[in-house]
């Protein structure tokens, strides 16, 4: 079996390349009898799987990765040139390993990293570049790196926690639509003729629903693609960032909805502004940073208005305070932050606090979001029943 490594030799150097072992312990050994210090080793991917992964754009938790990989490889004491061009040919091919080749160019060039990773195409978030350029200036560019991946992970935890939570009341209500339409393909069609009775007292009900079912299942076709062009639309319109914009606007002023997903963006918000302070990114830049990563409107207005206050001398919390943005004990929190001397441990504070908080009001919203969508999915269908045997009733008070 192939596998490709990466190993630091006895001067300190990383070198690349590609080896044959069973597994990967005995890889590993292999490497130290070479008198090489493994730091990565992994199966070499076959000719199909480099070209799918040579398409592929690189994903969250890659860009995480290769951030991590490249603080550990700095605290390690690798020179920055051969940290970059190690990760460059570790991902030949990829989306990454263009990007950190053309930032290897650029940094021989004479540019600093922050500038080099800026100018690829690789997307990245902007308080990582503010984060790596105050780590340059302040000589602590691993850790700077390092807290960069811990805030890119934790926003990607939140994205997933939120979409894990909505995946089984979504899988709900697209079972009780597939319930529904086999209700109005198979059973609803065969009670047709109830409407040619013309002797029966057929309840308004029992028509709606039978000549519903009548029409979808003539109509099937169309029905199906009127159906997919919706889906169609929606993620569309979903992946423009306005449409989005006004939608979280709108589901923030929902009354359970909306405070999680408030609590969820301040979460984020603290964590980022405690990050960027840590790093010794100056008070307003952070500020900006961290309030243009929130999504909702409203709360992003606010926290600009607080920036606003805050250039003109006010200190945050009397900033803040007067948005109304934070609870009492956010601003206790970060009142007690600026006196001490400690903001950003009092933001990463505040972070844990509104993330359980934004937790546990998730866990309440999905005990009602669930049970609401089996009543809502019942009802339907309970409506249909009950048609169809209001029209079945009809015709017996006929008979007699």
């Amino acid at each position: 079996m192939e596998f490709r490594y990466q190993a630091a030799n006895s001067q300190g150097q990383t070198i690349s390349g590609q080896l044959s072992a069973a597994n990967e312990r005995e890889a590993a050994r292999l490497l130290r009898q070479q008198d090489l210090t493994p730091i990565s080793i992994a199966a070499a991917e076959s000719p199909k799987q480099a070209a799918w992964r040579r398409k592929a754009a690189a994903s969250v938790q890659d860009k995480v990765l290769v951030i991590q990989e490249l603080a550990t490889l700095l605290q390690a004491g690798v020179p920055l040139a051969e940290a970059v061009g190690s990760i460059g040919e570790a991902h030949a091919g990829t989306q990454i390993g263009v990007a950190f080749g053309e930032a290897l160019k650029a940094l021989r060039a004479g540019d600093r990293l922050s500038q080099a990773l800026r100018a690829t195409q690789l997307e990245l978030p902007t308080y990582l570049h503010q984060l790596i350029a105050a780590g340059e200036l302040t000589g602590k560019l691993a850790q700077s790196l390092q807290t960069a991946a811990a805030q890119m992970a934790y926003e990607e935890r939140v994205r997933q926690e939120t979409r894990n939570a909505l995946t089984y009341p979504a899988i709900l209500v697209f079972s009780g639509i597939a319930a529904t339409l086999l209700v109005f393909l198979v059973v609803v069609p065969k009670f047709a003729n109830l409407l040619k009775n013309r002797t029966a007292d057929i309840p308004q009900l029992s028509k709606w629903v039978i000549g519903a079912g009548l029409f979808v299942k003539e109509h099937l076709l169309w029905v199906g693609l009127g159906f997919l062009a919706l889906v169609f639309g929606l993620t569309i319109a979903l992946g423009n960032p306005a449409v989005r914009a006004k939608l979280f606007e709108a589901l923030a002023k929902t009354p359970i909805l909306g405070g999680w997903l408030m609590e969820t963006e301040l979460g984020r918000w603290a964590a980022m502004l405690g990050a960027l302070l840590e790093n010794r990114v100056p008070i307003i830049s952070a500020m900006e940073l961290a309030q243009n990563g929130v999504r909702i409107g409203t709360l992003q207005g606010k926290l600009e208005q607080a920036v606003r206050e805050v250039r003109a001398g006010k200190k945050i919390a009397e900033a803040l305070e007067g948005t109304r943005a934070l609870s009492m004990t956010g601003l206790n929190l970060i009142r007690v932050g600026e006196r001490s001397g400690e903001l950003a441990p009092m933001l990463r504070a505040l972070a844990s606090l509104y993330e359980n908080a934004g937790r546990d009001r998730m866990k309440r919203f999905l005990l009602l979001l669930e049970p609401l969508a089996i009543l809502v999915i019942g009802s339907v269908i309970g409506i249909i029943m009950v048609a169809i045997m209001l029209a079945i009733t009809s015709l017996s008070n006929i008979s007699l």
